[in-house]
């Protein structure tokens, strides 16, 4: 491994796992629509700004497992690629290919709030079964916990993550890297990682700092997990890029939590996801819906849908469309999920259901009605119940 100022794993691998301690939300938070309505009015719409026509039906591949006895995560992953497609086709030997989880948390694997190290793993070996020459684990994780221990921002915060959550040991097994996407310099202050990358036609800002490990990677995989978030509707895919904005330049001092210098109002985020992902477009997404986070990223303990974990996976060259399909699987209605209205004008890739076509499980088995409004703050529409 390849890690300089993050050989952190010497100082962090006999970290045991954290205990998290948060506010319970009462279930009050989730009872009132009306107080935050849907919005299906984005306009004025951006201009599409990338180039090339996608391919018509966006193609997405789900599998599941129906018997939670007899579940086997590596499988899942696979058949949701392969019904997919294309994986063979994106993955070119000798590629070096940056793998981005959702790793917010320092929270071990299997608790849905963070991509499960068995998914992980799945995903490296197929990369390293096309060919892959190096596989990088990416990510700028946001908070550690309990906050008594680690108070407020440090740049130590994703390292602790990457141990807890099991990549560090993933990473020695397969002789990958690991590599903060939070880091701008090697020291506080410098800028020697980062490249600055200028969005002419940027839907929040004109420019973003950025890894210039996320950026020269010759093939950027989205690892996140289907959850709700009560600031964006969704984190999946798409919002998964908001780990990718360097907290050495977006924290904003004095608050806990990293990237909070970005703009985090519901039209602001919605279309910062946007601008960070048309930096460097996935060129393949793969969700866990292993469990399926139900009680968005600020109420704990995090739980499941009403009808349990999902124990579903879905994945696609299409990121826009991998997400419309876990929308549609939390029975949202994509129209109201502001980044994916955006994404999907500016040209990277499919929100509209009719144009996507599902392979292999569909949705019915792990579809559920997740909750509306998502804690008391953003109020997605259920899919076909337009008034």
């Amino acid at each position: 491994m390849s890690l300089n100022r993050r050989e952190f794993l010497k100082c962090f691998s006999m970290m045991g796992v954290l205990a998290v301690t948060h506010a319970v939300v009462p279930r009050s938070a989730f009872s009132d629509p009306s107080a935050h309505p849907p919005i299906y009015d984005w306009n004025p719409l951006p201009p599409r700004v990338l180039d090339g026509k996608p391919s018509l039906p966006a193609i997405v591949g789900t599998s599941h497992s129906a018997d939670p006895q007899a579940l086997q995560v590596r499988g899942l992953v696979r058949r949701a690629v392969e019904d997919a497609g294309d994986f063979d086709r994106v993955i070119r030997r000798g590629d070096t290919v940056l793998i981005k989880p959702n790793l917010v948390y320092n929270l071990p694997s299997g608790t849905g709030s963070t991509t499960d190290i068995r998914v992980a793993g799945a995903v490296a070996e197929m990369t390293l079964d096309c060919g892959a020459r190096r596989i990088i684990f990416a990510e700028g994780s946001a908070v550690n916990h309990p906050v008594s221990t680690y108070g407020m921002w440090n740049r130590e915060r994703t390292e602790r993550c990457f141990v807890v959550g099991g990549y560090a040991d993933l990473a020695k097994k397969l002789g990958a890297s690991l590599i903060d996407l939070n880091d701008a310099g090697e020291e506080f202050g410098g800028r020697e990682l980062v490249r600055e990358v200028h969005l002419p036609r940027g839907l929040r800002e004109k420019s973003y700092w950025i890894s210039k490990v996320f950026l020269d990677a010759d093939r950027v995989i989205s690892l996140p997990v289907l959850k709700n978030h009560e600031l964006a509707g969704v984190t999946l895919s798409l919002k998964n890029y908001i780990g990718v904005a360097p907290a050495d330049i977006y924290h904003r001092p004095g608050v806990r939590q990293g990237k909070m210098g970005l703009d985090h109002s519901v039209p602001g985020l919605a279309k910062t996801i946007a601008d960070l992902v048309t930096v460097h477009p996935p060129d393949y997404a793969i969700v866990d819906g292993l469990v399926g986070v139900n009680t968005g990223t600020t109420g704990w303990p995090a739980l499941p849908g009403p009808g349990g974990p999902m124990r579903a996976i879905l994945a696609g060259r299409d990121p826009v469309a991998v997400d419309t399909v876990a929308c549609l699987a939390m029975n949202y209605d994509p129209a109201t999920i502001g980044h994916l209205v955006y994404a999907s004008a500016v040209g990277l890739g499919i929100s509209d259901p009719r144009r996507i076509e599902i392979r292999g499980a569909g949705i019915e088995p792990f579809r559920q009605d997740f909750a509306i409004p998502v804690q008391g703050r953003y109020t997605p529409g259920r899919y076909g119940e337009k008034t």
